[in-house]
């Protein structure tokens, strides 16, 4: 009978019920740290969406759906903190922008400018 009511009561309204449907796509991210120094290189990286992220050396690869990006650790002494917004062509380690490359297969490299 409660059902019957805020049914009634809703219909009764001035505005109508209408649901809303979020059809915009979830940004994703990658963020977190880098670490270089002459006897460690290191990465902490993390991300919003299913984004797979492995480390070989220096070289840190991002798969993600709509392809792949990679960029190098800086060899620049200490922690680092890194911030990628998934299909910009920039990206940020600690203060200074970082440009994005595509390249052939959906890869992109990402480089200091």
């Amino acid at each position: 009978m409660w059902l019957y009511s805020l049914l009634l009561a809703a219909s009764l309204g001035s505005a109508p019920f209408v649901p809303v449907q979020n059809s915009t796509p979830q940004a994703c991210f990658v963020f977190g740290e880098v670490i270089w120094s002459v006897g460690q290189v290191s990465s902490m990286l993390s991300s919003n969406c299913s984004i797979h992220i492995e480390r070989k050396d220096r070289l840190v690869t991002m798969r993600g759906r709509q392809g792949m990006v990679q960029f190098m650790i800086p060899e620049d002494p200490g922690v680092h903190e890194f911030f990628y917004r998934w299909g910009n062509t920039m990206a940020r380690i600690d203060d200074e922008t970082v440009g994005v490359g595509f390249g052939p297969g959906g890869a992109a490299v990402l480089s200091r400018e």
